[in-house]
């Protein structure tokens, strides 16, 4: 992208004259371009670690972006398969973590009002079960939350002005943004020049990384990109303009009596066909040009008696129930339900024809490149539609319902904004540009490893746990459609309905994952961060990070890493290799010294920020000082602290620390969460061991670049789970020694299909054969796969039990040692039990789907046959052997 950004550095360069190059300067340590609520969270984090001179600048009035200007009044967070309560723990539907840091701050002040106002922490009836709340109040609390940083002077608020120009210094090894030139909203013409020692970026729109010229990425990656398995490879289906579509809400309130509003221009039934008052028989005659699937269409007609399904169109998002709160009014979210969803490619021709009047080839830029002025042209539609939708609910959908709160033509569109349409400022963004980072975070890290749809998922942490994690999280990869279908005999001058795109579906899900620091930095510029949707990961994750709270915790995450930027005066890209550095980041963030709710930092279910051991944990989790197993998601704090688990813990933690000889007395009756508190009380003032660097651009040295290695400090293939549970890096795997000797055997266990493999002796599953000499007791030629997931086909492929076999080989009596391998490279396999001889060497162990298990045994052959056995009767899971070798053992006193 850097032909890009350059460009539009160029053009917006043109609009400072000599004249303006003479603005008075304001200098300030942290400047913060948007008003987002991830540009609010940072500067309340920058100003609580410290900066004594922050300064927000964002292009509108409101604070708060999604929550408020852009009308998400209906809060969604993290949520996956596991649950532990939302809102209140008790309400039925839950969240995936306990709330915790400035969301958690933010939430309970909102939920406060609400409660002395409405008379309930949750006012309204929403779908999910998730807290609501009415933009303008949650508006007034974002400023409440703030103004303490005013006051002291250490924030200062700058409404109504957007960066045009930027001061970038090229002399270094990186080129760093100094400063930045802002004109005022609806100008071009900078009048407000800043300096700034260092920048974050939470405005909508990446404007901070599109003017400085510092690279990004838009729109589909192609798999090539980062070898996503959902990406797609072939991107001629998917142009430059299309991404995560926008939507402009639409807060309604209910009314004394009908309220219609006008036809809008251009208003077409068949926009929204799936609740048209056409008949069924009409609505499948109707051809669209694209794959549409229109699913079960309900037949809504003008009648008296709703629906269930009419009526739930004002519980999926009421933010007020007028039936249950003291305000007795109901007021209704409208957000996407119905087609209500702009895309942004195949633009309608009266959008076409007034983005090219403005520039050739305007109407096919991704929105993110766009000048303000397209800008608005693309939103003065997506507004004309939103409002369409409600003038189709108004005349179309149960409007003789004899109950007015179950008729649309009851409510009109709230007054609180401010703005001559009653419409919220801004649209809601699920998508933005992506920082070319550090470090862009991929879909394998962290996507769900049971199954192909997230009804199979199951509780586990993430494939991929980053060592420098600064925040939990877990989502589905969730887009909204993001094609345009018109229909085939009129085109873009007709009627259009979205589509879902292969690929941009939300039938995947997360696991339990964190967010890497190195995702905020830029690959190259410097003095700058990134925040809100513009940080480094893909497309595909960035359909899974762009909630609510999320958004908080990334501007938490930005504000706290430049704090400690700005107080040793480095470039943020030197804290993810600096272990004491990057700890202080996270003090910053969880820490009980400093004001405000501690941030979650590792995925634990049951930790709440209220519990005495929560910072105690989730800084030695973070530190990798906890034995873990992959789907232990439950710390269990109040559990009592057996000593094997004590005993690991201390081993763990010590190897983070540059001191010897520690020495500790601990109670023996403690709990996990007690034992935790008094480690940390020990260790967290102590020196830190250094991260070793070995290479400049590969810090372990495995062939991985850092840009590409999500695992900067561990070895080999990038599976977090080989570096925390206790098994050791060679053990889990599954790699042959590249050495063998002249009396080893090595049996791989693979299908017919499968070609000689050097070094190998190959097994199909065959039964025992004499004139082969090896084989099983019974025919399991059918119990073999491969997974195509690894290259080295000795361990992609397999044979497996989900009962008890026993395979023999034809050996000379006396020692041998053995090698077995167990593992799937494609799925977790749970419980395998492996013995050699007898001799139990594998029991009821799990592997995670990529991971492996080598176990080393020497055991005397005394029948003339060595003997493996390998499931358990009725066990009823699956033990997978990769491969086996074996060599004979001198007898003592002679050599090899």
């Amino acid at each position: 992208m850097k032909s890009v950004t350059l460009a539009f550095l160029v053009l917006t360069s043109l609009v400072v004259n000599s004249a303006q190059a003479e603005l008075p300067v304001k200098k300030t340590d942290l400047l913060i371009v948007g008003g987002t609520e991830s540009g609010w969270a940072a500067a309340i984090q920058a100003a609580r670690q410290g900066v004594k001179s922050i300064t927000l600048v964002l292009d509108g009035d409101w604070l708060g972006g999604q929550y408020t200007e852009q009308a998400l009044a209906c809060v969604d967070e993290n949520k996956g398969p596991g649950k532990v309560g939302w809102g209140v723990d008790w309400h039925p539907m839950k969240r995936s973590f306990h709330r915790s840091g400035l969301f958690k701050e933010l939430m309970d002040r909102i939920e406060a009002f609400n409660t002395e106002k409405y008379g309930s922490a949750m006012p309204g009836r929403p779908f999910h079960g998730p807290s609501t709340f009415r933009p303008a109040e949650a508006e007034a609390i974002f400023r409440e939350l703030l103004q303490p940083y005013r006051d002291n002077g250490q924030v200062t608020l700058i409404t109504r002005h957007y960066p045009v120009k930027a001061d970038v210094n090229q002399s270094g090894s990186h080129p760093r943004l100094t400063g930045l030139w802002f004109a005022p909203a609806g100008s071009e013409q900078p009048d407000l020049h800043i300096q700034a020692r260092l920048t974050i970026d939470a405005s909508d729109w990446g404007d901070v990384i599109q003017v400085s010229g510092t690279d990004f990425e838009m729109g589909a990656d192609p798999r090539s990109r980062y070898q996503e398995p959902s990406a797609p490879v072939d991107l001629s289906d998917y142009p430059a303009n299309e991404m995560n579509p926008i939507t402009w809400a639409m807060i309604i309130e209910e009314s004394n009596q009908d309220t219609p509003i006008p036809q809008p221009d251009h208003y077409d039934d068949r926009n929204f066909v799936r609740t048209s008052k056409l008949s069924l028989a009409e609505m499948k005659q109707l051809l669209w040009d694209r794959p549409v699937k229109l699913g079960s269409i309900p037949h809504w007609p003008d009648q008296g008696k709703a629906s269930p399904r009419q009526l739930s169109i004002f519980t999926v998002r009421r933010i007020v129930d007028g039936e249950t709160s003291k305000d007795r009014r109901t007021s209704i979210l409208l957000n996407y339900m119905l087609g209500q969803d702009y895309p942004l490619e195949r633009l309608p021709q009266q959008v076409v024809t007034a983005l090219e009047a403005t520039e050739p080839g305007a109407s096919e830029k991704n929105i993110v490149l766009m000048t303000r002025p397209q800008r608005k042209i693309i939103f003065e539609d997506a507004k004309r539609h939103s409002l369409s939708l409600l003038y189709h609910l108004q005349n179309y959908v149960h409007t003789r319902a004899p109950d007015k709160t179950n008729s649309f033509r009851h409510f009109h569109l709230s007054d609180e904004f401010g703005t001559t349409d009653h419409l919220p400022p801004k649209p809601y963004i699920r998508e933005s540009l992506r920082l070319k980072a550090m470090y862009m975070m991929r879909e394998q890290d962290g996507r769900n490893q049971d199954g192909p749809h997230k009804k199979f998922a199951r509780e586990r942490f993430s494939q991929v746990m980053y060592p420098d994690g600064l925040f939990a999280w877990q989502f589905h990869y969730d887009f909204h459609r993001t094609g345009r279908a018109y229909l085939k005999s009129e085109g873009n001058t007709g009627p259009w309905i979205d589509y879902e795109k292969p690929g941009r579906n939300t039938s995947l899900v997360s696991d339990r994952s964190l967010f890497p620091l190195r995702s905020l930095v830029p690959a190259e510029m410097d003095g700058l961060l990134g925040a809100q949707k513009n940080v480094g990961y893909s497309s595909i994750v960035s359909a899974a990070i762009r909630l609510h709270d999320q958004c908080v915790a990334i501007g938490q995450a930005a504000g706290a890493t430049a704090a400690i930027s700005l107080q040793h005066d480095i470039a943020p890209r030197e804290i993810p290799y600096d272990r004491a550095k990057l700890e202080q980041v996270r003090t910053g963030l969880c820490d009980g010294s400093k004001a405000g709710v501690a941030l979650l930092i590792w995925p634990y279910r049951d930790l709440a920020p209220s519990h005495p051991a929560f910072i105690a944990i989730n800084r030695l989790a973070a530190r990798g000082a906890l034995p873990m197993e992959v789907r232990k998601v439950d710390f269990q704090p109040d559990a009592p602290a057996s000593p094997k688990w004590r005993q690991e813990v201390q081993r763990l933690a010590y190897q983070s620390v540059n001191v010897a000889n520690l020495t500790f007395t601990f109670n023996e009756n403690m709990s996990r969460g007690e034992f935790c508190q008094q480690l940390w009380d020990g260790l967290k003032d102590l020196p830190l061991r250094p991260y070793t660097r070995v290479k400049p651009d590969d810090a372990d040295a495995d062939g991985i670049l850092d840009r590409d290695d999500p695992t900067l400090f561990t070895p080999g293939e990038p599976v977090q789970w080989k570096k925390i549970t206790s098994v050791t890096d060679a053990d889990q795997n599954g790699i042959v020694n590249l050495i063998k000797s002249p009396q080893e055997r090595r049996i791989n266990f693979a299908g017919k299909n499968i070609p000689p493999l050097s070094g190998f002796e190959a097994d199909q599953g065959a039964v025992f054969n004499p004139q082969r000499g090896f084989g099983w007791q019974r025919d399991l030629s059918q119990n073999v796969r491969q997974r195509k997931q690894v290259p080295e086909v000795y361990r992609d492929t397999f044979v497996f039990t989900r009962d008890h076999d026993l395979w023999e080989c034809t050996v000379p009596n006396g020692r041998w040692q053995v090698t077995v391998c167990v593992g799937d490279a494609g799925h977790d396999q749970i419980g395998q039990w492996v013995s050699v001889e007898g001799k139990q060497i594998i029991q009821d162990f799990s592997t995670v789907g990529g991971s492996f298990l080598k176990k080393h045994t020497q055991v005397e052959v005394r029948d003339g046959r060595l003997t493996v056995e390998i499931g358990k009767p009725k066990a009823g899971t699956n033990t997978c052997l990769n491969w086996l070798a074996f060599e004979p053992i001198p007898p003592a006193g002679t050599s090899r």
